[in-house]
């Protein structure tokens, strides 16, 4: 009897221990964090998930070139420079000089100053120049050239072209005050100028206290 009750012992234990690791195995979850299936791994983002794709710009590459506008053509503007109000002024250093013997008569010296331009523009002489003798010291001999006749208007200079005035004097003897001492320098202010030309012994002899300069003339 006690064999047999052992023999029916065994079986009924080992059932038990099949139903036990049966209970275990039903399927459940076992406790603790779930572990991450493949589809939900970072780094793996499904097609759903996928970041979206930045959206185009506003404008088009038609509205990108615009056309241009009218006002992006310059338009040409009138010149304001010297040679649009026509050739400036004269200046001593735009100028040459010399000075000879003219044509006189009945006891009237004359001699002819000239001007020339040796500048490559053209420049205007109006008016009349300033004209005085001078010693080798710089003193003034005399008194400066007065104002003979009425201004002539303005004459324009070419480049490489000449105008001219004529100063007068009187022949020895023709009148009172005699000579004044031969000069040096002639020293010559172009009309409207503040620098002047210098001519280095000019002949020019002065009598009968008579000096006169006309206005400059083409």
């Amino acid at each position: 009897m006690r064999r047999r009750a052992r023999r029916l012992l065994v079986p009924v234990a080992m059932m038990s221990l099949a139903l036990v690791a049966a209970g275990c195995d039903d399927g459940s979850a076992p406790d603790g964090p779930a572990a991450a299936s493949p589809a939900t791994r970072a780094g793996d983002a499904t097609p759903s998930q996928a970041p979206s794709q930045p959206s185009a710009p506003a404008s088009s590459p038609a509205a990108a070139t615009a056309s241009p506008s009218r006002s992006a053509t310059a338009t040409p503007t009138p010149d304001t420079g010297a040679d649009a109000a026509g050739p400036g002024r004269c200046t001593a250093e735009n100028l040459g000089m010399t000075v000879r013997p003219a044509d006189g008569g009945a006891g009237q010296v004359y001699y002819r100053l000239t001007f020339v331009n040796k500048s490559a523009r053209s420049c205007t002489l109006n008016g009349f120049p300033g004209v005085s003798l001078i010693q080798r010291d710089g003193a003034v001999i005399g008194v400066p050239a007065g104002r003979d006749g009425a201004a002539k208007g303005p004459t324009v200079l070419a480049p490489g072209k000449t105008a001219h005035v004529f100063l007068h004097t009187l022949n020895r003897g023709i009148a009172d005050g005699g000579c004044w001492k031969r000069a040096d320098y002639l020293r010559v202010y172009p009309p409207g100028s503040k620098e002047a030309l210098t001519l280095r012994d000019p002949q020019v002899r002065i009598c009968g206290d008579r000096f006169t300069t006309t206005s400059v003339e083409g």
